[in-house]
């Protein structure tokens, strides 16, 4: 909620709900600084699912360090990497675009039965 409660307050009782199934991912990551966690990254093949940082570590290149992090093992198999950022949320777009990653297409997406527009994102690896 702490990432898009102010735009989407439809999502809080989907996402207290104990009986909401998680996505399916490959693999995730998680940052931590002494047992606290602080963020974490979910990949399946060569595209990121989700990156989520707790928002008293973000501006602490936390972020930028998951996603190094996710790109480095990714590209040890793949050329290129993608991502979907939610129109809903700029400032991850600017991360995403600092890091290298360039909007290939704009997508509407469907989550819980909601319709929200999306950027797909791309990077080359190698």
């Amino acid at each position: 909620m702490s990432s898009y409660g102010r735009a989407q307050p439809w999502l809080e009782p989907i996402l207290r709900d104990p009986a909401t199934r998680l996505e399916t991912v490959g693999w995730t990551i998680v940052a931590h600084d002494a047992g606290d966690v602080l963020g974490y990254a979910a990949v399946t093949d060569a595209h990121l699912e989700n990156l989520y940082i707790d928002p008293a570590a973000q501006g602490r290149g936390v972020g930028s360090a998951l996603l190094a992090a996710v790109e480095a093992r990714v590209a040890e198999q793949f050329a290129v990497m993608t991502l979907r950022c939610l129109h809903d949320n700029p400032d991850a777009r600017r991360l995403y675009e600092r890091s290298g990653y360039r909007v290939r297409e704009i997508q509407t997406i469907t989550l819980h039965g909601q319709a929200l527009e999306s950027w797909l994102m791309e990077k080359p690896l190698r």
